[in-house]
């Protein structure tokens, strides 16, 4: 095994091997889809561990179908631009999701002021359990009619002219995008070096991002609002 798959893995066993994270989903649980950052579990652990509950966040590697992944239309704190559920095509993506219990939830809730928690059903977006990630248990769960995606605020990265939704892909192919979109060579510059800069004024290039029509709606006639059901 390569040092750098075995330094990674430890740390996710690490990770795993936290009271924070358990095997079996807690009662009243949401089971909470992740596209980006949150299907990492030291991401979670980092964003939840003030959480005063004693609720433990159950992991699982799932496939949902009837959905892609682009890029939010706006730039992150950190200056780069972050990814995004698109609700077209008939693609199926693999990814982890989360079952959480409420006081989890409401703290996830709080560190995505970009995005708004959806909930999605689970006869227009399939969702099945996916081959065990390394480390996560192998237990699958009873999987429910209904999951929650965060949907960007912002749209999605897309071609004015088509409307088809910029791919997820590199910050360096995202940023030669907008180079090209926004007539701007600087953003054509090493990624590290732009997304540094962006971080100064990140509403600046989303406002800009959004007067040049680069985005559109994450493309879901299906999504029903927070409390559906519940």
């Amino acid at each position: 095994m390569p040092a750098s798959v075995a330094l990674r893995e430890a740390v996710l066993h690490d990770v795993l091997g936290h009271p924070a994270f358990g095997t079996v989903p807690p009662v009243g649980a949401r089971l909470v889809v992740a596209v980006g950052s949150n299907a990492a579990p030291d991401v979670l652990r980092r964003k939840l561990a003030h959480v005063p509950s004693a609720d433990t966040i159950c992991l699982r590697a799932v496939h949902v179908t009837n959905i892609t992944v682009g890029h939010s239309a706006h730039v992150a704190a950190r200056g780069y631009l972050p990814a995004a559920p698109v609700f077209a095509g008939q693609q199926t993506i693999g990814t982890i999701a989360a079952w959480l219990g409420p006081a989890h939830v409401a703290a996830l809730d709080a560190t995505e002021p970009n995005y708004h928690r959806q909930t999605v059903n689970t006869r227009d977006h399939p969702l099945t359990h996916g081959r065990p990630a390394t480390l996560l248990s192998d237990d699958r769960p009873p999987l429910p009619t209904d999951f929650d995606l965060y949907v960007s605020r912002h749209g999605v990265l897309a071609d004015p002219a088509t409307g088809e939704p910029l791919p997820f892909g590199p910050q360096a192919d995202v940023l030669a995008w907008l180079s090209r979109k926004l007539d701007d060579v600087s953003l054509a510059a090493p990624a590290s070096q732009v997304c540094t800069r962006l971080a100064a004024d990140p509403q600046a290039t989303t406002g800009r991002i959004r007067a040049a029509g680069l985005s559109r709606p994450c493309g879901s006639d299906d999504l029903l609002p927070i409390g559906h059901g519940r």
